[in-house]
């Protein structure tokens, strides 16, 4: 497949603003007060750009005008602030400054008089296209989006650090969930929302999610305009009569061109490696002194081990706030050079003689490294393919399980292995794995353990996992992959494992890769894990999270270890008898939907299901997509709930499907053929707010409100002769509220003992308790949920099918009776603005950076999850200490009983019938206490 080159177009104006305003309360300053902070931004992004994706042509791309507009609209971007004069000089300087280093850089800049970037970065990018280009536009502007099509993509820097956002690769395959409409209808959409930031006016009235809904009926603005008249809804309606010239005047102003006076020549673009002497020059000037070194690849000339002054370590310990775009909390100092290839000197040892000498190595250091190799499959099935250890600057990759195969990328000659863990001959080494008192380094020591359980050692010491400790410095993150922490924290490109794999017909097995390969690439992570562990060493003291990791995080692998390895039962027969039931009402579902319809078809096409509703029974249509009308599941419960039969019979019909597809046809499927058990995975780092979560097959989604879904937990079963014990917490995350806040009236609701929401219900209408109605009840537990999840009055009207108007004042209600609940929620908020996280009861921190965020949506959603996470957080770290303290129990006890599942406040457990009555007091005891 031909890849074709890569054109990247930086929106340049738009890098420096970001990262001058990045650090406006405490910028960057060299020795002579001169501000850097956009510079510093600049520079680390230009060697992030070419390390991670090697373009191979490149420009940057300068305002020079405005293309027009202001005279065609004098207040174009007349709302923007003005920067006061100490303010303006320092931005001043920082143009010259990024002039300077894109020179340094030999990156050509782009800025033709009397136009904007955005026009000249359309021009280029159309001319790229018919040169057979693929072009990459750098920006964090929605306004671009309208360029992304066949050949152009673009690539939104976000918001890097340890609160930050991942940056976002977009294209045609995902641009329309990005913004919510596609490439084609961005123009329209800006058109009739506006934009602040450029004061374009739009149409008054209309915002973000009617536009999407207008766009969605009638396809683009021409459309909406001229059947303004059919808008249902009076405000849209009316907006789009009196504001239609406005909304045309927008198009014209957001919409970009493609003809700026500007050829692409490819030659005068082409990537080069950066001016040594220029270069040297103005990281000199600028006094960034660590960064020549990475730029250049030197090694050693100018780090921090040598010590540089405290000026230059601050500046890089908050090197991607530059890049953020807002200030944030930099609990990871930037990486001091680019890390060079493995210095570990790395042995192959298939001989078990060689072994001793080794072993007792390393059980006289205290501490050493290691990463076990696995030959693929879950936590039950997968078998120990190699080992690799590591201590100071030497590792040693040790095989058990590589096979001949034929191929390039497979190993030349039969292999030798060594005989497996249990053999007497590796008795030391099993020993020294499974010695608590010697000290191990890993990363992911859950998979690490499973692996190693399943060759028969129980790995024990281990004091340092680098996946866990990187989820505590920053939750946020959508990767703790060995592979991401190497390039993000080093700087360094890991080569992933499954590189070695090959792919296509010659694709190997995990066993047929050649041990000096294995080794080598064992050796490469092994120096990644000693490289990061030195680095995270000064994140998680000062961040006050190492409690947090040594009471919780870390004992909580081996509860995790034995849950999974444990796995639960089902009864193949209730599975079996479930699908033919299900299978016969989907049929008589099928058949029942033919005859009202009039017609056969296919359930499962969204095309002939909107021929059949829309043009055969003539339904209303409530919603448009780009390939017609919509048949989602908001549209179908709108028609069902206006009396029509077939709409809510297709509902039925979808979640019926739903749960055979989703369980009753999986699960009996997910059988490990060996124990009779389901077998998941938790994952220990897959929510922000330090939730366990479920995968393959996921077990804590199993619906419980509905008989299917009751049928299905009943299909969970102990083993024989023996009982479930189920133990869950009452309400912990509205009792986490009243702890915090300290209502008064919200903590005696709770110390009442009874019904909390019925408790709530008669504070809220001051009432006797026995005097709350149902309907009164459900009113007041709705909104001690809403209170949980920072719902407001358009969330609360829908749940409660009253007006927003209502909804409004009911809220407003709840809270004057439970001012301290306000109180708490508000400080939630003013701590997240002013330090960038929040914090639960064990200090598990959730960063927060949308909540400086301009966009008023974004900022609501970081709102919510300051006053959430603390409550969902500590939910979780209370749970997670009950799993470890009845872990232990069960083991001091000698009691056969064994956890099975979490289910975010729930516990399953089984324990054999002579146990049930102490293990039910265990459980009681350790949860409550």
């Amino acid at each position: 497949m031909h890849v074709p080159p890569h054109l990247f177009l930086v929106d340049g104006y738009a890098l420096i603003y970001r990262a001058f305003y990045a650090l406006l309360s405490r910028p960057l300053r060299t020795s002579r007060g001169e501000n850097t902070s956009a510079a510093w931004g600049v520079a680390n992004f230009l060697m992030r750009l070419r390390t991670k994706y090697q373009p191979e042509y490149l420009i940057w791309v300068n305002d020079a005008g405005d293309s027009g507009r202001t005279a065609r609209y004098p207040e174009y971007k007349s709302t923007r602030e003005k920067l006061d004069e100490a303010m303006q000089d320092d931005f001043k300087l920082a143009l010259e400054q990024v002039g300077a280093l894109l020179a340094a850089f030999r990156v050509p800049l782009v800025a033709v008089p009397g136009w904007e970037a955005d026009d000249v970065i359309g021009t280029l990018a159309h001319q790229a296209i018919g040169q057979g280009l693929q072009s990459v536009i750098v920006s964090g502007d929605k306004d671009l989006y309208q360029l992304i099509r066949p050949g152009v993509a673009l690539l939104n820097p976000g918001r890097g650090g340890s609160a930050g956002i991942e940056e976002q690769w977009v294209d045609l395959s995902n641009a329309t969930e990005r913004l919510g409409v596609a490439p084609a209808q961005v123009v329209d959409y800006l058109a009739l929302v506006g934009d602040s930031s450029d004061n374009i006016p739009g149409v008054k009235g209309i915002g973000d999610k009617g536009a999407r809904q207008l766009l969605a009926q009638f396809g683009d603005l021409d459309s909406i305009l001229a059947r303004a008249g059919e808008v249902t809804q009076k405000r849209p309606r009316e907006a789009l009569l009196q504001f239609a010239a406005e909304a045309r005047l927008s198009r014209e102003l957001v919409t970009i061109r493609i003809d700026a006076p500007v050829s692409l020549d490819l030659e005068a673009v082409r990537i080069q490696s950066p001016d040594p002497d220029r270069l040297r020059q103005v990281m000199a000037r600028l006094e960034f002194h660590t960064l020549v070194p990475r730029v250049l690849g030197e090694q050693g000339a100018g780090s921090r081990e040598q010590g540089i002054g405290s000026r230059e370590q601050g500046a890089g310990s908050r090197e991607e706030e530059a890049l953020n775009g807002e200030q944030a909390a930099a609990v990871v100092p930037a990486p001091a050079s680019l890390l060079p290839a493995p210095s570990l000197d790395v042995t192959l040892i298939v001989d078990p003689a060689l072994l001793t000498g080794l072993v007792s190595e390393l059980a006289a250091s205290g501490a050493f490294s290691v990463r076990a190799w696995t030959t693929g499959g879950g936590p039950r099935e997968a078998g120990l393919l190699g080992l690799a250890l590591a201590l100071n600057d030497r590792a040693w990759y040790l095989p058990f399980a590589h096979q001949p195969a034929d191929g390039a990328l497979a190993a030349p000659v039969i292999p030798r292995n060594l005989p497996a863990l249990g053999d007497p001959s590796l008795a030391p080494l099993a020993r020294l794995l499974a010695d608590a008192g010697v000290a191990k380094l890993t990363h992911d020591a859950k998979t690490e353990r499973e692996l190693l359980r399943g060759a028969g050692v129980e790995l024990a010491g281990v004091t340092r996992d680098l996946m866990l400790e990187s989820f505590l410095i920053d939750p946020g993150r959508r990767s703790h992959s060995l592979e991401t922490l190497a390039l993000d924290h080093l700087g360094r490109s890991l080569r992933p494992r499954d590189q070695l794999l090959g792919k296509g017909k010659t694709a190997l097995g995990p066993p047929q890769v050649g041990q000096d390969a294995a080794a080598e690439c064992a050796a490469a992570e092994l120096a990644v894990l000693q490289a990061l562990a030195e680095r995270f060493d000064q994140a998680l003291v000062p961040g006050g999270l190492e409690p947090l990791y040594r009471e919780i995080e870390l004992p909580l692998v081996e509860v995790l270890v034995d849950m999974e390895w444990t796995g639960i039962a089902i009864d193949p027969a209730l599975f079996a008898s479930l699908a033919r039931e299900l299978g016969a009402d989907l049929e008589r579902l099928r058949r029942r939907i033919g005859e009202l319809a009039g017609t056969e078809f296919n359930l499962n096409s969204p095309r002939q299901m909107a021929a059949v509703l829309y043009e055969k029974l003539q339904l209303p249509m409530l919603k448009k997509t780009k390939t017609g009308p919509s048949t989602d599941a908001d549209v179908l419960e709108q028609l069902a709930a206006m009396g029509h039969d077939v709409p809510r019979l297709i509902i039925e019909h979808r979640e019926l499907e739903k749960l055979r597809s989703t369980y009753v046809d999986v699960l009996p499927a997910r059988v490990n053929r060996a124990t009779g058990r389901i077998h998941t995975t938790f994952n220990q780092t897959g929510a922000a707010t330090g939730r366990i979560s479920s995968s393959d097959p996921n077990l804590q989604n199993i619906p419980v409100r509905t008989p299917r879904g009751e049928a299905i937990r009943r299909g969970f079963v102990p083993s024989p002769g023996w009982s479930f014990v189920v133990a869950d917490y009452s309400q912990i995350e509205l009792r986490l509220l009243a702890h915090f806040s300290g209502d008064p009236a919200f903590v005696a609701a709770f110390r009442e003992n009874g019904d909390i929401h019925r408790q709530t219900a008669a504070v809220i209408f001051g009432l006797p308790v026995e005097q709350v109605t149902p309907d009164m009840r459900a009113r007041a537990k709705t909104i001690n949920f809403a209170t949980i999840y920072g719902q407001g009055a358009f969330a609360l009207s829908r749940q409660l099918g009253i007006t927003q108007e209502e909804a409004r004042a009911f809220i407003g209600q709840y809270f004057e009776r439970f001012a301290g609940v306000r109180a708490w929620l508000d400080q939630q908020v003013k701590l997240g603005r002013e330090r960038g996280w929040v914090e639960t009861l064990f200090h598990r921190r959730r960063y927060v950076p949308e909540i400086k965020d301009r966009n008023f949506n974004t900022r609501a959603f970081g709102e919510r999850l300051a006053q959430n996470s603390p409550l969902q957080g500590s939910a979780a770290d209370l749970i997670k200490i009950a799993m470890i303290r009845i872990h232990r129990a069960f083991k001091d006890q000698r009691l056969s009983a064994r956890l099975l599942l979490q289910v975010h406040d729930e516990l399953v457990l089984e324990a054999p019938e002579e146990e049930v009555d102490v293990v039910q007091e265990v459980v009681r005891g350790h949860m409550e206490g």
